[in-house]
């Protein structure tokens, strides 16, 4: 299971070893996973600029709904700390540009979906501006069995649709 660019290492798993995957949950999902040339350039230039514009690009709510957090809680500010933390983490600073530049760089995609042999569960957000349902659209095609699920969130699909999430988890993951 993967979301965004973790959604892209895990078809490559299923597709390099596909005797060992009988499932994969794709979240947030694209292929090709194209990055605006303005955020490569923002994720190595000033790399605090890159995460307010993914975090503006990754919300498609202000306000999260009664199923999250619960009250008090802020998408956008959890998602800018989150993002600084991991940001802090890499003394050199450009982890975001390494992560940004491999999704747009990846041309694998249709291919490992070809080779890989599982149940595959597309978890999409209906408002994703960053990776929009109808790209993946490829690879959901190639899929030998796939399953998609669609739900009312942008690209932080775990933040804004929690329970959505879980549910299609739950089913999809049953013995």
């Amino acid at each position: 299971m993967g979301h965004s660019f973790g959604s892209l290492i895990a078809l490559e798993l299923a597709g390099s070893a596909p005797e060992r995957v009988s499932q994969l949950v794709m979240v947030g999902t694209a292929v090709p996973m194209k990055v605006s040339p303005a955020l490569l350039d923002l994720s190595l230039m000033q790399p605090l600029k890159a995460i307010d514009m993914v975090n503006v690009f990754s919300h498609s709510m202000l306000a999260p709904p009664p199923s999250a957090l619960g009250p008090g809680t802020w998408l956008y500010g959890s998602s800018r700390a989150l993002m600084k933390r991991v940001l802090a983490s890499d003394p050199a600073g450009k982890i975001f540009h390494t992560g940004f530049k491999a999704c747009n760089d990846y041309t694998g995609g249709e291919a490992a979906m070809e080779r890989a042999a599982c149940e595959v569960l597309f978890i999409l957000g209906r408002n994703d501006q960053m990776t929009t349902p109808r790209a993946a659209q490829s690879i959901i095609n190639k899929a030998r069995r796939g399953k998609v699920v669609l739900l009312e969130a942008g690209h932080s699909l775990m933040l804004e649709a929690p329970d959505g999430v879980l549910f299609a988890l739950k089913e999809f993951l049953r013995p």
